[in-house]
């Protein structure tokens, strides 16, 4: 597991969904488990297993919710699932998490907030693209209209 304290948050990068509980050294938190996050398979319609390529929420030291050091919410990145998607995917997923990190660090309350949470959401999406190498590992493939 990697670790960047990212100020407000702390971003955590592992290869599999389990790393996140082993982390926190915790089976469950927040309403999943480190059984379903373990499973093979993934299917909905029977429930086993949950789908994680991106997580984030608050320490589960963090009783009261503060998300304040000692206990910064966490914004996970499940490096092993984002090796099967191109580098704009990733980049989606990212601001996705981020998005969702900005939303959390204001109560969820961003009403008349909103392009102040999309600009941080963009910022730290960008932070953590050049962190995590993305950048730099893929390089875009010649569009059509390039020589």
């Amino acid at each position: 597991m990697k670790k960047y304290d990212m100020g407000k948050y702390v971003l955590l990068a592992g290869e599999d969904a389990t790393k996140i509980f082993d982390y926190y050294d915790v089976d469950e938190m927040h309403g999943l488990n480190r059984k379903d996050a373990q499973a093979e398979e993934v299917d909905k319609t029977v429930g086993n297993g949950v789908y994680i390529y991106g997580w984030n929420n608050y320490d589960p030291r963090d009783k009261k919710l503060t998300a304040k050091a000692p206990y910064k919410p966490f914004l996970f990145i499940n490096l092993g699932t984002f090796k099967r998607y191109s580098l704009t995917e990733k980049c989606t997923a990212v601001m996705h998490e981020t998005m969702h990190m900005a939303i959390l660090l204001d109560n969820y309350n961003i009403k008349d907030k909103e392009e102040e949470a999309v600009t941080f959401a963009e910022e730290e999406a960008n932070k953590i693209i050049t962190k995590l190498g993305f950048d730099k590992k893929e390089q875009p493939k010649k569009g059509f209209f390039s020589k």
